[in-house]
């Protein structure tokens, strides 16, 4: 099991959604790969909304 898959588990056992993770390689000659990176995390972290204590379950 890769530590990316090992970060999914632990965010779904303690209750969160495994989207709010995200791991990708970019080259720092691909400009434009990492700036659609953040851009479709960013994206995606505002439509999941904030995280409260209370949304997520205790393990």
């Amino acid at each position: 099991m890769s530590r990316s898959d090992m970060v999914v588990e632990l965010l779904e056992d303690f209750g969160y959604e495994p989207e709010r993770f995200s791991l990708n390689w970019v080259s720092s000659a691909e400009p434009d790969k990492f700036v659609a990176a953040v851009t479709e995390m960013t994206a995606r972290i505002k439509k999941l909304g904030p995280v409260s204590a209370q949304d997520a379950k205790a393990a």
